[in-house]
């Protein structure tokens, strides 16, 4: 996906920030799955959500490698050659982890709708941040390709309603639902169609497919298994996972500025 010969370095910072992403996603599905405990089971003792304590204990391990890894991947992003955006992107995955610290506070017992949706969206803002750092340091520097584009703008439409709803819990005949199930198929032909054309590199191909192949999964959960108590927890991880899924593809597709080579000079050329 990179360059061979990457510096240490950036190596490092790049599998800092994949390793935080994993800690964040597994954040992210442990919130979800308390959130949904709590609204399924408000007592306690519910089939399915018995692993409610052994969940939190994770989720809180897990926020604690997140906020030890988002200050070391600062303070390596701002050690290593300038790179804006690299520091950039450190700072807004500081401020998302401060953010979501307080948000946490702030959603014990019932939270109204705003701090759950503040949750929700934040994290999948930081999933998407390092996500998006971790590929990005190995990635070829370049525009993004309009398709790879627009197909992880349906991603991200699909993620932040399908968030909302899952939050709300409005109607599945609501605009917002409409929206989200549009969004959702759209995404899906976009991806399977770029998961079966020549993308500009493997790894771009590979993350395509991966992508593909959750958008379907996720889809197929949504409808076959409405009913199942935890298919709406199944459904979100699947959607962020394809979100993290089709931002690497994206990065990878970027191809690297052509180096314009200079002319020759007059005197050389005659003969």
């Amino acid at each position: 996906m990179g360059a061979p010969g990457l510096p240490r370095e950036e190596r490092t910072l790049s599998a800092l920030a994949a390793s935080c992403a994993v800690l964040v996603f597994v954040v992210v599905a442990a919130s979800a799955w308390l959130r949904l405990a709590a609204v399924a089971c408000p007592a306690g003792g519910c089939d399915g959500f018995t692993l409610a304590d052994a969940v939190r204990l994770a989720h809180r391990v897990a926020a604690m490698g997140v906020s030890v890894l988002a200050l070391v991947i600062a303070a390596l992003a701002w050690k290593t050659p300038a790179r804006p955006a690299r520091r950039v992107a450190s700072v807004v995955i500081l401020v998302l982890v401060a953010a979501l610290a307080i948000v946490g506070r702030s959603s014990a017992g019932s939270p109204p709708l705003t701090v759950v949706l503040a949750n929700l969206l934040g994290g999948l803002a930081l999933l998407a941040a390092t996500t998006g750092l971790a590929v990005a340091v190995r990635a070829p520097r370049g525009r993004l390709p309009g398709a790879f584009a627009a197909a992880l703008a349906l991603v991200v439409l699909a993620a932040v309603t399908g968030g909302v709803l899952s939050a709300a819990a409005p109607g599945e005949s609501s605009p917002l639902g409409v929206v989200h199930r549009a969004a959702a198929w759209a995404s899906l032909a976009g991806w399977g169609l770029l998961a079966m054309s020549a993308a500009p590199a493997p790894g771009a191909r590979w993350a395509a497919r991966l992508a593909a192949a959750l958008l379907v999964a996720q889809i197929v959960v949504a409808l076959a298994l409405p009913g199942w108590p935890l298919a709406r927890w199944l459904h979100n991880l699947l959607t962020s996972a394809a979100l993290c899924a089709a931002l690497a593809s994206a990065l990878a597709s970027r191809s690297a500025p052509r180096e314009v080579s200079p002319l020759p000079d007059r005197a050389t050329v005659r003969t």
